[in-house]
């Protein structure tokens, strides 16, 4: 019997590594050690050191006031080890910043535009082409777009560009599971959990208490966004292991964080949801959320720009998507 469960460890394994996961999110012991084979004992200890993980995750959840059945059951279905990519990106990203001298990039400078929102722009975006697939967009969808901007004052052309730059109109969602991301971000504390990026990392070997400082940070981050993303899943009915999102768990049409959908979410279309994943819904709540960020008729383009950065603190987000409304606004 025990050599047919590691069987089955050993098949489950090879069945992840053929649908598409990375190398770093099957870490085994021997991960940092190459061409050495990996006992099936080291298979059965992961394995177990996994199972664990998750179910202290979602008996912590249990405690914090989530359904305890749901909870059980949606992790029971969770049968793969945390990935490690999501704190892996966030600890590279961390640790360059801090320690790796980097040569110093010339800042951009922003220069005035025929459109008369300052450059630069993201790269290919302001085109009439891109201009008129968001024009198509608010015609297909007319009554969302004028339901919003009758009632949060942000204009169709404002609400077009944004979901364009965000996911392309709704054609880029994300290629991770909202849900996987942000539970094995919550449980990835210990450098030891990230082997495959701590090698890429010069000095990293003395700089371990601040990585794992970092880490304990953020891994509490994704705990509360985490717990946002199946707070929001149990009361719509939805299927946590079918949230498409972004590496750290942004989700729907509008990118919004989960902790983002109690605060700002709007169920557009009065169907009892809010599904971020429709039109009505993701224009209704990005529309709400730059109102109540202080969106008003009449801002300067300085202004409108700040109400931007609250979403992204990019400026150059915030001008590539005043820039792309204009050029919509101007086909009529």
């Amino acid at each position: 019997m025990r050599s047919y469960r590691l069987v089955m460890v050993f098949l489950g394994i090879l069945a992840l590594s053929a649908s598409g996961c990375s190398k770093s999110t099957l870490q085994t012991p021997s991960a940092s050690v190459p061409n050495r084979p990996v006992s099936s004992m080291e298979f059965s200890d992961q394995t177990a050191s996994w199972h664990e993980a998750w179910q202290n995750l979602s008996v912590k959840l249990q405690r914090d006031g989530l359904d305890t059945v749901r909870t059980n059951a949606l992790f029971a279905r969770l049968d793969m080890p945390p990935s490690a990519v999501p704190m892996g990106i966030k600890v590279k990203e961390l640790y360059t910043n801090k320690f790796l001298p980097r040569p110093k990039a010339q800042p951009q400078k922003t220069f005035k535009t025929k459109l008369g929102i300052p450059g630069p722009w993201f790269k290919g975006v302001v085109t009439t082409a891109n201009a008129k697939k968001c024009r198509d967009f608010i015609d297909q969808h007319a009554v969302a777009f004028a339901r919003a901007e009758l009632n949060y004052g942000v204009p169709s052309e404002v609400a077009a560009a944004l979901l364009f730059v965000e996911t392309r109109l709704g054609g880029y969602l994300g290629k991770h599971n909202a849900f996987y991301m942000l539970a094995s971000m919550a449980v990835t504390r210990d450098p030891a959990d990230i082997p495959e990026y701590m090698s890429k990392l010069p000095g990293s070997e003395g700089q371990i208490p601040w990585i794992r400082e970092k880490m304990a940070v953020k891994a509490d981050w994704a705990y509360k966004e985490l717990k946002a993303l199946l707070s929001y899943c149990y009361a719509n009915g939805i299927d946590p292991l079918k949230v498409k999102g972004s590496v750290y768990g942004a989700m729907g049409l509008c990118q919004f964080m989960p902790s983002n959908i109690s605060r700002y979410g709007v169920d557009g279309n009065a169907d009892g949801v809010i599904d971020l994943f429709t039109v009505d819904d993701a224009v209704a709540s990005l529309s709400n959320y730059l109102r109540r960020n202080g969106w008003r008729s009449g801002l300067s383009v300085t202004q409108q720009t700040r109400v931007l950065r609250t979403y992204n603190a990019m400026d150059i987000y915030a001008h590539t998507i005043l820039a792309l409304a204009r050029t919509i606004r101007q086909l009529g």
